[in-house]
């Protein structure tokens, strides 16, 4: 178990914030600025190409880390976007330090954790602002293959808008030139080729975002955690009859097993939510006659107690 370091740089350690197979995040103030900001502390290092680092004479790992880590760092600065933290730092200190922003709010596990699922409206809300940021991701030139998401990395803030953190696991696509042999991967969340087959070998692409958003909008829109019992395998209706068919589709289509039968692209599952309704305004006459007809049910069955 990593000690809890006291300051880090001119960052002082608060308190942790998580851990995770890609590192432990803690939360610190700058001496300097008196600002708050989340420091993780890397597992390892990575190259710019995806690849672990991890072996060689310990004399040699913390030149080798230190080098990964920059290497991550350069890619990781050049991110701006409205949803990412800013990228302070990077520290080489007893292990490989990532310097971020900190995020107020909390973390969208926590959040449906006490609220349930947020139904269609904000899931579709939601759905379209992660889809944003991917395709933000995925369309840098290397893309840049987030490989984690699941709703411990995602806050909700105060607004409720959200905001992706936890940057540390993300990669430079390698098109094909090196694999892992292994990858942190979160169960439920995780696609399959994330994780060891037979040949030993991982590998992460945009279909594997693409798997772990599918199985994200599923727990937005449910409140059933896919890494729990039953695993995801039930429709959506089953927790919420307001919930058409159309978030099903998609969402069993981005998490296909085989890779090459998912979406290839972010832009395509945009395409196929933006045909569903938002409180009818997108359903054809016949689907939203069906959506009314359910809470008209379900508005009955309340005010007769049945």
């Amino acid at each position: 178990m990593t000690q809890i370091p006291q300051k880090v740089g001119k960052y002082e350690i608060i308190r942790q914030l998580g851990t995770g197979g890609e590192g432990s995040v803690y939360l610190a103030r700058d001496s300097v600025l008196s600002r708050l900001a989340a420091v993780k502390r890397l597992e390892g290092g990575q190259t710019g190409k995806g690849e672990r680092t991890g072996k060689g004479e310990q004399a040699g790992e913390g030149a080798a880390q230190g080098a990964a880590g920059s290497l991550e760092a350069d890619f990781l600065r050049d991110l701006h976007h409205p949803m990412l933290p800013v990228i302070y730092d990077l520290l080489y200190e007893d292990g490989c330090y990532l310097i971020m922003e900190y995020i107020e709010g909390i973390s969208l596990h926590n959040y449906i954790e006490k609220t349930g699922g947020t139904g269609e409206e904000r899931g579709y809300l939601w759905a379209m602002a992660l889809l944003e940021i991917l395709e933000y991701l995925h369309t840098r030139k290397p893309p840049v293959i987030y490989r984690d998401l699941k709703p411990q990395n995602i806050i909700v803030c105060p607004d409720k808008n959200l905001r992706l953190v936890d940057l540390g696991g993300a990669c430079l696509k390698s098109y094909g030139e090196g694999m892992d042999k292994r990858m942190a991967v979160s169960p439920g969340y995780g696609a399959p080729e994330q994780q060891a087959g037979t040949g030993g070998c991982v590998y992460a692409d945009e279909r594997s975002d693409i798997f772990a958003f599918g199985r994200v909008l599923y727990y937005i829109l449910t409140g059933a955690d896919p890494g729990q019992p039953p695993y995801g395998s039930l429709p959506v209706g089953v927790y919420d009859p307001l919930l058409g068919e159309g978030f099903n589709r998609v969402i069993r289509k981005c998490t296909r097993e085989e890779p090459g039968q998912r979406y290839q692209v972010v832009e395509e599952i945009r395409r196929d939510l933006s045909g569903i309704s938002r409180n009818g305004k997108r359903y054809g006459r016949r689907s939203f006659l069906k959506h009314v007809e359910k809470r008209v049910w379900l508005t009955e069955k309340k005010m007769t107690g049945l």
